[in-house]
């Protein structure tokens, strides 16, 4: 008898949208709502796309993880259509490959502590 096998988790990649210099929370506004509605429309297609404005003292900003990164995304068009809008100057990292922990539907994914979260220092 051959064991069953279990389907391949599916990759999960992450890019960001990188605003120099930080930018004040109320422009954030309009691509708070394009984030909340390419999410939700994701999650009814079943894929995987989120993304969160993210804020520091010296940067912001916009981390995106999906499951599809060549993909080019009508919401990645509008994202920088309105930071362009904005006049915010902004680069876009490379997607990079990330482990996100198998979630059972109905139970809470582990926590982990600040001490297991790596951190990168400025240069």
């Amino acid at each position: 008898m051959v064991p069953k096998q279990r389907p391949r988790a599916a990759e999960s990649w992450a890019y960001a949208y990188q605003l120099n210099p930080p930018q004040p929370e109320p422009r954030f506004a309009k691509l708070k709502m394009l984030l909340r509605r390419a999410r939700l429309a994701a999650q009814r297609a079943g894929c995987l796309w989120t993304g969160q404005v993210v804020k520091d003292a010296h940067i912001t900003h916009i981390l995106v993880v999906t499951d599809a990164p060549d993909e080019i995304r009508a919401v990645d068009r509008a994202i920088d259509a309105e930071l362009k809008r904005l006049k915010m100057g902004f680069a876009i990292t490379g997607p990079a490959r990330v482990s996100l922990p198998r979630v059972t539907p109905g139970r809470r994914a582990p926590k982990t502590s600040a001490r297991s979260v790596g951190r990168s220092r400025g240069t």
